[in-house]
């Protein structure tokens, strides 16, 4: 049987003041259209404790002590990977058998939610030491530097695949109407590689990918497309080249093509795709293709390039901006003081 609702206090004092007056309780009860029985309890508590507010209940004890508390905390801890039914299981093992809401419960009182895993590139100890160096030594370049650079990359952009995780208004039961549904297609419906490049003015050229990428098409893709986007882009004599380190980008046919064409290379830590700013643009390129549903890879193609012309320069010009920033976080990782440096981790 559930608690009865609790008279307010204006109620209670009404009862209280009645009663001063030598009223009984059944005249009581009428003109406030209460039981007897509650009038009477009313009076009775007033008399013992002398107030009509009601004590603070404890409610009913935890099911998980601090200590068990603390120790779940603890395994979280070393292992963030952990399911909420992996810590229900640790804990019938050593004799407590609670339910998986209430270990969730009890690590949101830590201040522990479950979230998605952010995805990252996995750094061996010579990586991280290679970001701190080029962190180190470009965290004072003036912004005259980043303008001259020209900065490249491949991607490559599915059909179909952008498609995924969309929201649509629907009642239950409804899921499978075809107009609540999202097709799909597998391996995405095909897709094409891309190679691009920008820099602080603009975006440059792009161009589609035949084929398998290896040293030679590399050779050639930058062999027609970079000097019709340095002048495009009108960088200046001693503009650099950015790359990252792909074998096809550091091979000795490739590295040899570089010092033949005289192309100056910015120099890049393994791993790093979060320090190239070409990255958010492909994010935007695609989001703006996919919104345009190509039905084929013809209009796949044709649609990337003409957004890829629509990328505003000022687009470009925020990313270079915030630049620091990236290189910050390699110097003093979040929650780290800034006075210690540490490696990016």
């Amino acid at each position: 049987m559930g608690s009865s609702k609790q008279l307010c206090k204006t109620l209670k004092m009404k009862v209280i003041d009645a009663h001063n007056a030598g009223e009984g309780y059944k005249k009581i009860a009428k003109r406030c259209q209460l039981a007897v029985s509650t009038v009477r309890n009313v009076i009775k508590r007033w008399q013992i404790r002398g107030t009509v507010e009601v004590k603070m209940r404890s409610g009913r004890p935890r099911k998980l002590s601090d200590r068990t508390a603390r120790m779940l905390v603890r395994k979280t801890n070393q292992n963030p990977h952990l399911t909420a039914k992996n810590l229900q299981e640790d804990l019938a093992d050593s004799g407590v058998v609670v339910h998986r809401s209430t270990v969730q419960r009890c690590l949101h009182r830590q201040g522990l939610h479950g979230r998605v895993s952010r995805r990252k590139p996995y750094l061996r100890p010579h990586h991280k030491i290679q970001r701190l160096k080029y962190a180190t030594g470009h965290l004072q370049k003036p912004d005259a530097f980043w303008k001259q650079v020209l900065w490249t990359d491949e991607v490559k952009i599915e059909l179909f695949g952008h498609n995924q995780q969309r929201h649509v208004w629907r009642k239950k039961g409804a899921a499978f109407h075809e107009k609540n549904t999202l097709p799909t297609i597998k391996h995405g419906g095909g897709s094409i590689m891309l190679w691009g490049c920008v820099a602080a003015s603009g975006t440059g050229n792009i161009a589609r990918v035949e084929g398998r990428m290896d040293s030679t098409k590399y050779q050639q893709i930058l062999e027609a497309n970079i000097t019709p986007s340095v002048k495009k882009l009108k960088l200046k004599r001693g503009w650099l080249l950015q790359q990252d380190n792909d074998p096809k980008h550091t091979s000795k046919s490739t590295m040899e093509y570089l010092k033949r064409r005289r192309l100056k290379v910015l120099e890049w830590p393994s791993q790093s795709p979060d320090l190239n700013i070409i990255e958010n643009l492909w994010v935007d390129l695609k989001r703006a293709v996919h919104a345009r549903r190509p039905k084929n890879i013809t209009e796949l193609e044709a649609f990337c390039k003409e957004e890829w012309e629509k990328i505003p320069s000022t687009r470009i010009e925020r990313l270079l901006a915030g630049y620091e920033k990236r290189l910050q976080v390699l110097l003093y990782p979040p929650h780290t003081p800034l006075q210690k440096q540490t490696s990016y981790t």
